[in-house]
């Protein structure tokens, strides 16, 4: 028996609600739809207002050109647009949204009520609609432009409305966006609602900079230098502001880019703006950038993906070569104006020069220590096995649910033994004894003992000394995490700090863990408020174990000459740490040589 089934056309209504999981994955492309609409339609004045994360309530107003009565019936139908008149507009389309889905997409998925007005009609319209059906279309009372409330998403699919995050990550998604939106259209009035709660209002002055201090932090906006190049021939135009070197931050967070008003995500974007920094910054640190780049239509292709936030460049290498050159000139210009002691020292370029050993190391003048380390090169020791010079690994973190490999450590022996021969290349300090000689890597160890110590703070549940500041310390974050704020708080009193909350957006800082220096406490509390929701945001331990490792890593840094009291500190450290030989991340912390390996290293035994 065949089972072949017969080809039915689907009815409307199931066939919306396929097209509505392109459009609509969540709230937020709910408000990144009705705002590029609202940014089409020339409106210089924008409310967002949403509920619960925009689950159960969003309001989009604005005072753009509104639409015509007789376009009523057409504005909830699937592929119905006023940007799109022949096919060849396709190839250079001008506007932020286009493919005419959007309200049809949202209508399919919730209740909607739209009321809009143009300026030379007596009244406006409003229009009910819900699961794809238009129930009432009738005049009333309204000012010109559109207003568009959306409630109840994904009462009819049950299954969507499972998929969607706690109110907090959806309201952070959200705002997130409106920053990002702010950034682009400096010209337009942006207001943001959440749960009645003003979060931020733009005056529209068409100040960037003003925006970036609106929406943002006075961090984000400190050290950022102008872009603002142009290639006649190929009409390229970018602006905007990139950070100095020696205000790089720790991730990539304020790398924005707006390609022709949209903002998007691109990895040739990402490769340039590296490739500019590639010689002037530290592994591990990142430009803030907010790019605005102008391209003709035709060279894009703005409709790969129905979010529209990834675009295809049909010729990559051209405007990657464009930007890397406009942001050196920028560089540049900077570099040469600097006044002198502006850089940081850790980040300032030295003077070429040879390189030796003697550039490089400190020795520490001590002469029970010389005498000791020096009975290694008039004793005979027997050659041994071949050991396991480097330590690798990653240690399991007991206090999460998340399961890591054991990875065996090296025999313990005591740190605090060895005799301190001096540091070298900055960063390693040179050990040893009679019959071995150490390298440890200072910021590795640090970091090990620094996340021992807060790892066993947030065990104790803040039962863990503090040290008062002198002078308090305010903390700004960005509003796209302000939602996730009071987990931080609560994470960050866990681990011995006194904080509160001072203003909308910022927290004060009285007291710090004992175990911490000011500038790594301070460090450690930025990186813990600023940084991004990880995949695990709803399990609490896992998310405090991912910040701890984060921020421990970027907190701690050796910038200076470490004095011998302050090895011999981070040594006793090493001791009384649990485990001694790996960083969080599983770096090893040193390198361990014997005499019986450095005489096979140099060919006097096999």
């Amino acid at each position: 028996m065949s089972d072949t089934r017969k080809i039915r056309a689907l009815p409307r209504h199931i066939s919306d609600k396929i097209a509505a999981g392109e459009v609509v994955e969540r709230p937020l492309s709910i408000v990144k739809e009705l705002l590029e609409n609202a940014v089409d339609a020339g409106a210089d004045s924008i409310v967002v207002e949403i509920r619960n994360g925009g689950k159960s309530y969003i309001r989009v107003t604005d005072n753009g050109s509104g639409i015509r009565e007789e376009d009523a019936d057409l504005v909830f139908l699937r592929y119905a647009t006023s940007k799109i008149e022949s096919a060849s507009d396709l190839e250079a389309i001008g506007t932020l949204g286009f493919r005419g889905e959007a309200l049809a997409s949202i209508a399919a998925v919730s209740c909607v009520e739209l009321i809009t007005k143009t300026s030379d009609a007596k009244t406006g319209i409003r229009i009910r609609a819900s699961g794809g059906d238009i129930e009432d279309i009738s005049k009333t009372g309204a000012e010109e432009g559109t207003t568009v409330i959306v409630t109840d998403l994904f009462y009819n699919t049950p299954a969507r409305r499972e998929f969607m995050r706690t109110d907090g990550v959806e309201s952070a998604a959200i705002i997130d966006y409106l920053s990002k939106m702010a950034i682009a259209y400096p010209s337009i009035r942006l207001r943001l609602i959440s749960n009645g709660t003003i979060l931020f209002s733009t005056r529209g002055r068409g100040d960037v900079v003003e925006n970036i201090l609106t929406v943002y932090s006075k961090q984000t906006a400190l050290g950022l230098l102008p872009v603002a190049s142009a290639d006649e021939a190929r009409d390229f135009r970018i602006r905007g502001l990139v950070s100095r070197p020696d205000a790089a931050r720790s991730n990539r967070k304020f790398q924005i880019y707006f390609v022709n008003g949209r903002w998007i995500r691109s990895s040739t974007i990402d490769a340039a703006l590296a490739d500019a920094y590639s010689d002037k910054l530290d592994r591990g640190r990142f430009p803030a950038a907010f790019l605005f780049l102008d391209l003709p239509p035709s060279t894009l292709d703005v409709n790969i993906h129905p979010n529209k936030t990834e675009i295809r460049f049909l010729e990559e290498a051209p405007v990657r070569e464009f930007i890397v050159r406009s942001l050196r000139k920028s560089l540049l210009g900077e570099l040469a104006a600097a006044p002198i002691g502006r850089l940081e020292s850790s980040q300032a370029p030295e003077a070429p020069h040879e390189m030796s050993l003697k550039d490089n190391v400190i020795y520490i003048s001590s002469t029970e220590e010389d005498n000791r380390f020096k009975q290694v090169i008039s004793e005979h020791i027997s050659a041994k096995e071949d050991a396991d010079i480097f330590a690798t690994g990653s240690e399991n973190l007991d206090f999460t649910s998340e399961t890591q490999q054991e990875i065996p450590s090296p025999e313990r022996f005591q740190f605090s033994t060895l005799s301190i021969l001096g540091t070298v290349f900055g960063g390693y300090i040179l050990a040893g004894d009679v019959d071995t000689l150490v390298v440890v890597d200072a910021h590795a160890a640090h970091e090990r003992v620094l996340y021992e110590e807060a790892r066993g703070a947030y065990r104790s549940n803040g039962s863990c000394e503090s040290q008062l500041m002198m002078t308090p310390w305010i903390a700004e974050i960005p509003l796209d995490l302000v939602q996730l704020a009071p987990g931080r708080l609560t994470l960050l009193q866990g681990l011995g700090y006194d904080i509160e909350e001072f203003g909308p957006r910022e927290f004060i800082i009285r007291a710090i863990p004992a175990y911490m220096t000011t500038g790594e406490a301070e460090s450690f509390a930025q990186i813990v408020l600023n940084s991004e929701p990880g995949a695990h945001i709803e399990d609490p331990a896992r998310e405090a174990d991912r910040l701890i490792m984060q921020a421990c890593r970027d907190a701690v840094k050796v910038t200076k000459k470490l004095e011998t009291e302050e090895i011999r500190g981070l040594f006793r450290s090493l001791d009384q740490a649990e485990n001694p030989f790996h960083c969080p991340h599983g770096r090893p912390t040193f390198l361990k040589l014997s005499l019986a390996d450095v005489e096979k290293m140099f060919g006097r035994t096999r």
